[in-house]
């Protein structure tokens, strides 16, 4: 039992909350909740998207000024701004495509055995001089995969016997411990 109330704590809901995904629903409790995390997760690309933005006018400004004191081409400063506006394309079409997705409240559920399984990926250092090993937990369950952070263990142990409740998103809304 104090299992499951650590499970509520961690997922964020409720005895009512879990009932009504039983039935299929998912409650305004935990809409709100992931719509607060999308809502964060576009408010970083915004910024991100505001300082590519920035460093990019600035970029372009000093370029032309180079370019109109030297009498050169100002073919140079206009080809300039095409990385960052490629760059900015491409994260507003992936921002918007996460937003429908995640706004996708169809609710699905996977019971099984649960294995947490320690994912590494190299990616680039951010000064492109090399890479780094970068390490992610997730959690398989009966095929499907999440990404979980380490507490989660703290709550499941490797091999319970759990049913997640979860939107098209992949955000889960609901878990509970199933008897063998």
């Amino acid at each position: 039992m104090f299992n499951e109330l650590k499970l509520q704590q961690y997922f964020n809901f409720t005895p009512s909350d879990l009932q009504a995904n039983r039935q299929g629903r998912v409650t305004e409790n935990q809409q709100t909740h992931i719509k607060g995390k999308v809502q964060r997760f576009n408010s970083r690309i915004l910024i991100f998207i505001a300082v590519v933005l920035m460093i990019s006018m600035g970029a372009f400004f000093v370029v032309r000024m180079v370019a109109a004191s030297s009498n050169s081409d100002s073919e140079l400063s206009t080809s300039f701004l095409l990385g960052p506006a490629i760059t900015l394309i491409v994260l507003t079409v992936f921002m918007a495509s996460r937003t429908n997705k995640k706004n996708d409240y169809s609710l699905k559920q996977v019971e099984g055995t649960v294995n947490f399984v320690w994912v590494e990926r190299r990616v680039a250092n951010q000064d492109n001089t090399g890479y780094k090993t970068e390490k992610s937990l997730q959690m398989h369950v009966d095929g499907v995969s999440f990404n979980v952070s380490q507490n989660l263990m703290d709550i499941i142990d490797q091999g319970d016997n759990v049913r997640f409740y979860y939107t098209v998103g992949g955000d889960i809304v609901s878990a509970e411990f199933v008897e063998r």
